[in-house]
C-alpha cells in the first residue's frame, strides 16, 4: 500500500506541531511513549484535515492532542491501546486523575482555552485566533476555567482531609 504524500506545507509545519502537541501531551500524562502516540495521531489528523487547519495548525493540533490525552487518562482505568505496549508504564497519578476529571467538567470553551494556554503555552492572542473569538473573551474563559479548577480541586482535597 502506497503512503499518500503529506498536504502542501505539512511537511514544514510538523516539526513544531508535533513538539506543541507531544508537550501538551506529556502534561497532561505524565508519560512520553503515551504522548508521542498522542501526537503522532493529532499530527495525522491534522493532515487529514490540513486544508481547514493549515492557518491555525499548532493550536489545533495541541487541542487535539489534549482532548486524545484526556481521555486517555479517562480510560486509564480500563486498557489502552497504549498500555498494550508498555505494560511497565505506571497508573496516571491521583493528581493526574483529578486535574483531568476537573478540565472534564469545565464547559467546552473554558477547556479549550485553559488547554491552549496553560497546556499548550499559546498567548492570548494566538489563543484567540485558533478559536476564532476575541482577546478579552479568552481572558473571561481562562479566569473562569482556573477558578471552576481550583474550586473543583480544593474540594477533592477537602473531601480527601476528612
Amino acid at each position: 500500500m502506497k503512503a499518500s504524500p503529506a498536504p502542501d506545507g505539512f511537511d514544514q509545519a510538523f516539526p513544531e506541531i508535533y513538539r506543541a502537541a507531544c508537550s501538551a501531551a506529556e502534561r497532561i500524562l505524565h508519560d512520553a511513549h503515551a504522548a508521542d502516540d498522542v501526537a503522532v495521531e493529532a499530527c495525522y489528523r491534522a493532515a487529514r484535515n490540513w486544508t481547514k487547519v493549515a492557518p491555525y495548525a499548532a493550536p489545533w493540533t495541541v487541542r487535539v492532542a489534549s482532548n486524545l490525552a484526556i481521555d486517555t487518562v479517562r480510560r486509564s482505568g480500563r486498557r489502552s491501546r497504549f498500555r498494550d505496549r508498555d505494560r511497565t508504564a505506571p497508573a496516571p497519578s491521583a493528581d493526574r486523575v483529578d486535574l483531568v476529571t476537573a478540565l472534564r467538567k469545565l464547559p467546552r470553551r473554558q477547556r479549550e482555552v485553559v488547554t491552549l494556554r496553560y497546556l499548550g503555552d499559546f498567548s492570548e492572542d494566538e489563543t484567540a485566533r485558533a478559536l476564532g473569538i476575541a482577546p478579552g473573551t479568552v481572558k473571561v474563559h481562562a479566569h473562569r476555567g482556573l477558578a471552576a479548577l481550583r474550586s473543583h480541586l480544593n474540594n477533592i482535597d477537602l473531601e480527601a482531609a476528612s
